[in-house]
This record gives structure tokens, C-alpha cells and sequence, in this order.
């Protein structure tokens, strides 16, 4: 195994695309993002996926706030 010292960030190219479709239990689709460990995109598809994941829990947190919010405002 060669080993290169690299000085800055690394280029990890483009993820590929999502692969699949499918429902939530609420009926709502979803892609789903596979990661294959063997691929030369494993790093940017890795990347993408958490990112993703990220963005849905910060969305997902930020509507039960503002329902916790509006219905303690209700009750006051």
C-alpha cells in the first residue's frame, strides 16, 4: 500500500446518484441512498448520505419546535 501525504482538503468527486424509492410508514417517498464499501465513490457517497441524514433529523426537529412552540402558546 503507497501512502501520499496531502496538504489541504481532499477531492472526493461527486456521489452517485440515488438508487432507490421507496415509502415511510407516514406514505411519504424517500430515496434512499446506497453505499457500496467497494466503490471508487465510497468517500462522497458516505458524505452524502450523512449529510442527508443530517438534514432530514434538523428538519424534522425544527417542525416538532414550532408545533411545541404553537401549542404552548395555545395553552397560555
Amino acid at each position: 500500500m503507497k501512502v501520499e501525504i496531502v496538504n489541504g482538503p481532499l477531492d472526493i468527486g461527486k456521489p452517485s446518484k440515488p438508487r432507490y424509492r421507496m415509502r415511510r410508514e407516514n406514505g411519504e417517498w424517500v430515496r434512499v441512498r446506497v453505499v457500496d464499501a467497494d466503490s471508487p465513490t465510497f468517500a462522497a457517497d458516505f458524505l452524502a448520505a450523512f449529510r442527508a441524514n443530517v438534514r432530514r433529523v434538523r428538519r424534522e426537529r425544527r417542525v416538532a419546535e414550532a408545533e411545541q412552540m404553537a401549542s404552548s402558546s395555545r395553552d397560555s
